[in-house]
């Protein structure tokens, strides 16, 4: 089989994930976009990813509403935020189809005659866009960017593939949604910082490194994390950790970058990755098949915000059971298991 110009085994994936230095200069930050699809193209990748809102650079720190640092900020944004599909992304696909490549790419998305900007993650193949994320727990982006509204998967010549950002890493419903949804990739596109600037020791790295494995592990699939790394020349930036990787279904890191600029990429053959990752690595346990929905109810729901008080979920976990309303009214000490 013949992929990418290169020879390889059926069944076999190249994945590839960038580490990259971003700026505020979207010319200068398409200039690596190029870079690294031509030295993905040259390894064979079959899927690469770019970090979050690489196109166009991330946040400039959190100033004030209405200061002018922050009017700075917006009017940056909504000047070189393009729509979808857009210019940036007929140039990817051009790219997608020169190297029969898979691209995912991080960007400002313009909607709404440029009064709403998302922080999305758009997936391009060789004959255009496949699907659009737009970044679901952003609360602290605003009002620079509005929240997105799905946890879909996108079909692709590879199988079914997640996309989320950055912050929906710390979420573990996001990636059990892509899970459920028969996802065998999650593609996470990231600016994810440090808190000081000892990549070593760092607290932020040591969560990003905790939280990426657990969602690979718990959901037995693989996981492809492409992090911004150093500061952006721009005021006010953080000091982003890298570590690019690829994560095998049973949480093991099988190829990584540090806190360097690059790309990784790993040759792996994606179903039977999955398929021992739910018959054998972790004792041989399928996490999605022993998974008790019925007792999750409280997962969804609204109300208990407002609630004084939050009884035992001891069966009444769905809303078509007829006991899911006996808690409520139950004293909680006296509830037994029925």
């Amino acid at each position: 089989m013949t992929t990418n110009g290169r020879v390889g085994k059926t069944g076999e994936t190249t994945l590839g994930a960038v580490s990259m230095h971003c700026s505020h200069d979207p010319a200068a930050n398409w200039k690596k976009y190029l870079a690294a699809i031509e030295e993905a193209a040259g390894r064979g990748t079959d899927y690469l990813v770019f970090p979050e809102v690489s196109l166009h650079g991330y946040l400039m720190g959190s100033p004030a509403l209405g200061s002018p640092e922050m009017g700075d900020q917006l009017a940056y944004f909504r000047r070189v935020a393009e729509p979808i599909p857009g210019p940036a992304t007929d140039r990817l696909t051009e790219l997608a189809a020169r190297h029969n490549m898979l691209i995912q790419a991080g960007l400002a998305e313009r909607a709404m005659d440029g009064n709403i900007i998302y922080n999305s993650a758009v997936l391009i193949g060789p004959r255009g866009v496949l699907g659009v994320f737009r970044k679901l727990h952003n609360q602290f982006e605003w009002p620079v960017f509005s929240p997105g509204d799905h946890l879909s998967v996108f079909e692709t010549r590879l199988g079914r593939v997640g996309m989320f950002i950055c912050y929906d890493l710390a979420f573990p419903e996001t990636v059990r949604a892509f899970a459920l949804q028969g996802a065998i990739i999650a593609a996470l596109t990231t600016a994810w910082p440090m808190k000081g600037d000892d990549p070593a020791t760092d607290y932020y790295g040591y969560t990003y490194d905790i939280l990426s494995r657990a969602n690979a592990l718990s959901n037995q699939l693989w996981m492809v994390c492409s992090n911004q790394v150093n500061r952006p020349p721009t005021p006010g930036c953080a000091n982003y950790y890298g570590h690019s990787r690829i994560i095998a279904p049973n949480g093991e890191i099988v190829a990584e970058l540090g806190h360097e600029e690059g790309l990784v990429t790993a040759t792996v053959d994606l179903r039977e990755g999955i398929e021992r990752g739910r018959t054998r690595d972790f004792f041989g346990l399928n996490l999605l098949q022993d998974r008790r929905p019925e007792f999750y109810g409280l997962i969804p729901a609204t109300d208990i915000y407002t609630a004084r008080t939050v009884a035992p979920a001891v069966r009444g976990a769905t809303p078509d059971d007829p006991t899911a309303n006996e808690q409520s009214t139950a004293d909680p000490r006296a509830v037994v298991a029925r």
